[in-house]
């Protein structure tokens, strides 16, 4: 890999105000970043572009910010230190399409589960047990650590919905079904 590889081709548009995170220290001393990113993502202001440091290609985080109607741009610049830019859809021209259950209401009932403090894959797996035993027409809270990374596909293949958003206990995924089962 050279000094700076790019992974991705598209483009954050010219004029946008960098504001710079590095979540290498965080993550060395084994802390989640993802409510420190999201602070970020939400103190930005119009014409600003979140510059995240990461010392691996953050994919699930991808799915967050795209959902939450971000581009991105990635750049490796050794193989432990990359920096993906992400930047509000709305700054560019045309704006991209929204992710397929954008649009679906979330339901008001809900039922939690608490998998914080699990080892993988404990978390993944009581959150797809309750998921088949959920009512219809209600919706799953997941309260977690971190990201269920390796959840977000599934829940993708199966029909789910779902949005990702963090508060004083964790990282907080809320489940629903976007279409009939």
């Amino acid at each position: 890999m050279d000094a700076t590889t790019t992974i991705d081709a598209a483009m954050p548009p010219p004029g946008l105000d960098i504001v710079r995170l590095d979540v290498r220290p965080l993550l060395a001393r084994g802390e989640e970043p993802f409510r420190a990113i999201m602070d970020a993502v939400d103190g930005l202001g119009a014409g600003q572009a979140l510059a995240l440091r990461t010392p691996f290609d953050p994919v699930p985080l991808h799915r967050v910010m795209a959902g939450k109607g971000f581009r991105r741009h990635t750049v490796a610049r050794a193989p432990d230190d990359l920096e993906t830019v992400y930047w509000p859809e709305a700054a560019d021209a045309p704006a991209a399409p929204a992710p397929a259950h954008a649009d679906v209401p979330e339901p008001e009932a809900r039922v939690e589960l608490d998998v914080r403090g699990l080892a993988p894959p404990e978390p993944m797996e009581r959150t797809l047990a309750a998921l088949e035993a959920l009512p219809v027409g209600e919706a799953l809270v997941q309260v977690n650590d971190r990201v269920p990374a390796f959840l977000l596909p599934l829940l993708d293949e199966q029909g789910w919905a779902y949005r990702i958003s963090a508060d004083d206990r964790g990282t907080v995924t809320t489940i629903w079904r976007d279409r009939p089962s």
